[in-house]
């Protein structure tokens, strides 16, 4: 399947990463049809007895929403995206490859059955793009649109909504939903290295070595101040 394709990766751990916690990933057939970004504002609306109206009063900015539409298709048309392994596995359960998707994709979420481990639904991640967010599924609706003459479905429609969450440590930084573009430019301190680097803006310091190579960076430990880094976002860590 194609590495641009949409990626949802359920963690056991709050802070996980891919050396750490990832316990499965659910890749789209097809990219989202639609990314849609829900933003509230919570206020309180004071009751006075016999008054005609009063001011609302700010309570709080929740976290971001975010909801997303994709198609799982057992058609045979998604096949053509597969690796060669990839596919001669969903020639072998073709038949049921919507309900096996269907079901893979509430395993990963662990809304349905939670995660015993820690009594309660994954943590997750999805990556797309410049998109890396760290969230929890809040729902999940499966709409079957097409059938073969047995009544196997064929073809379903997938809209899963998520509460962004930010890791703890990350100090209440900016949503990264508020931004379609999340490469970041850092000024290099006096001390700075860069797995401490890596740890303050991925939480993860094994991310030092990525950031070595795309800022083509010869000495991690021997950064001259004053030069700007580029942060892209990251889905994994060299091993």
């Amino acid at each position: 399947m194609a590495e641009t394709n949409l990626k949802i990766h359920a963690y056991d751990k709050p802070g996980g990463s891919r050396r750490q916690g990832e316990i499965d990933t659910f890749t789209v057939d097809f990219n989202p049809n639609s990314f849609a970004i829900n933003t509230k504002v919570e206020y309180k609306q004071p009751e006075g007895k016999g008054s005609a109206g009063n001011d609302p009063t700010f309570e709080k900015i929740p976290a971001l929403e975010f909801s997303l539409e994709f198609t799982i298709d057992g058609t045979g048309v998604a096949a053509e995206n597969f690796a060669p392994d990839k596919r001669n596995e969903y020639k072998s359960k073709k038949k049921d490859y919507v309900k096996t998707q269907v079901r893979l994709l509430r395993d990963v979420a662990g809304i349905v059955n939670l995660n015993g481990e820690i009594h309660r639904p994954n943590y997750l991640a999805v990556l797309w793009g410049t998109f890396f967010l760290d969230c929890v599924m809040t729902s999940l609706n499966v709409t079957y649109n097409l059938f073969d003459q047995e009544g196997t479905p064929l073809r379903a429609k997938v809209n899963c909504t998520f509460l962004e969450r930010l890791r703890p440590g990350s100090g209440g930084r900016q949503s990264r939903l508020e931004s379609p573009d999340l490469t970041k430019h850092r000024l290099v301190r006096e001390g700075d290295i860069l797995p401490l680097i890596a740890k303050r803006e991925y939480d993860d310091s094994g991310y030092y070595i990525q950031l070595a190579k795309i800022n083509k960076l010869k000495n991690f430990r021997n950064i001259p101040a004053g030069i700007t880094l580029i942060l892209p976002p990251m889905e994994q860590t060299d091993e």
